[in-house]
């Protein structure tokens, strides 16, 4: 008699579940037992995404030999790489960590007099990794390095982490749930716990926003990593901390773009992407994975659409003449909930506005943000000359009565 199998079990993207926590050294969940794979170091979140598209890429090496039969004989796999995309609806207070990742320092409170800034630098080179960090625990750092280990932090091995002032982060783990726990486990047994797709020494490659009136501002976080496992291992609610929105999303009607503190004009749209340019082809001899993503030259572009009412835009893209760019999104209304991207310099691209029909003539304003060595002081709430005293080319402000981070 053939065993009855009552139910289908299918695997369901409507029970996805993104975790993420910080790794001190890349590619480790734990710089202090790096033998152990179940062991880790940090707070667990849970993110929320509207979808993901993280893959491990293995590629194929195929023999060349002539053979008498014309066929291939021999076929081995090759190097794998880890990348792929979050999708998320932009909400103020549920991706700090993921755009920290994105851009660099994390500081502040999180309050109206002290938000919470991002920053590709800060005078102190305080980083935001999850090993130390800033805001999980301040004993753990001191001025430029952060100390992970000694007799006063926890009971970890002894040594130091030293801070690129300029640098991204470490880096992260992902641990993604596509099943919601119905996939068998290996040799289609069932899993003693729960199966997760873990993805080891993740950075943050691309970081893009989408904001217009009608819609939900959207993000995508194009990352890389270093090696993908298939973990049987039992992570409940009880072993993360909580990071969705827990506030409504962001929406383009409820944001607003200033250019030199100017906010008259109708902007009908706004997007951007910052690519830091990583190495992907770090491989090294006697190791499939990546050895390291080595960080290139960052660049950070977008566009501005807008009425066309005047030609004070259009002279400053003949012109050559650059601007400051702000774009905040306040969510009650009332400065309580809100995000700010501050690009302190930007220049102009782009083309001359025509009429291609009886439609309203709408302006494209393609720009690039440079570093502004000496920005407004102003520019920041708590100022340019404390949080950055070198510049920048993009901050992002944050404040919210829930958790950031």
């Amino acid at each position: 008699m053939s065993e009855l199998s009552c139910k289908k079990v299918v695997a369901s993207g409507a029970r996805t579940t993104l975790l993420m926590l910080e790794e001190r050294c890349f590619g480790y969940l734990n710089a202090d037992d790096q033998d152990d794979p179940t062991d880790y170091f940090g707070t667990i979140k849970r993110l929320e995404l509207t979808g993901e598209s993280v893959i491990n890429e293995i590629g194929t090496l195929q023999s060349a030999a002539l053979t008498p039969f014309r066929g291939i004989q021999r076929r081995v796999q090759g190097t794998s790489a880890v990348g792929g995309d979050i999708n998320v609806e932009l909400a103020n207070n549920g991706y700090g960590w993921l755009i920290t990742q994105a851009i660099g320092k994390l500081i502040g409170a999180g309050t109206s007099d002290d938000p919470y800034t991002i920053l590709p630098v800060d005078e102190n080179g305080v980083a935001s990794d999850g090993t130390a960090g800033y805001q999980q625990n301040s004993d753990l750092y001191e001025s430029d390095e952060i100390q992970y280990a000694n007799s006063d932090c926890a009971g970890y091995n002894c040594g130091y982490y030293e801070i690129d002032e300029y640098g991204m982060e470490p880096g992260f783990t992902l641990f993604i749930s596509r099943d919601g726990g119905t996939i068998k486990g290996l040799n289609d047994t069932k899993a003693t716990n729960h199966w997760w797709f873990q993805y080891r020494g993740c950075k943050v490659n691309t970081w893009s926003i989408t904001a217009a009136p009608t819609e939900i501002a959207t993000s995508t976080f194009g990352v890389l990593g270093r090696d993908e496992n298939i973990v049987d291992r039992s992570i409940t609610a009880s072993d993360y901390t909580e990071r969705p929105a827990v506030n409504d999303p962001l929406t383009g009607f409820n944001g607003a773009v200033s250019i030199d503190d100017d906010t008259d004009d109708c902007m009908l749209n706004f997007e951007m992407t910052l690519n830091n340019n990583l190495g992907t082809d770090q491989f090294c001899m006697g190791d499939r994975y990546r050895n390291s993503l080595p960080e290139g030259s960052k660049t950070i572009e977008g566009t501005i659409t807008l009425e066309l009412e005047s030609l004070k835009f259009y002279n400053k893209y003949r012109n050559g003449t650059s601007a400051t760019l702000e774009v905040e999104f306040d969510l009650l209304g009332d400065g309580t909930e809100t995000m700010k991207l501050i690009f302190p310099k930007i220049e102009y691209n782009g083309t001359t506005p025509t009429a291609g029909g009886p439609e309203p003539i709408n302006q494209e304003l393609p720009f690039i943000a440079l570093w502004d060595t000496s920005p407004d002081d102003s520019i920041l709430v708590k100022g340019a000359t404390a949080y950055a005293p070198n510049g920048f080319d993009l901050a992002i402000e944050i404040v919210t009565a829930g958790t950031l981070v």
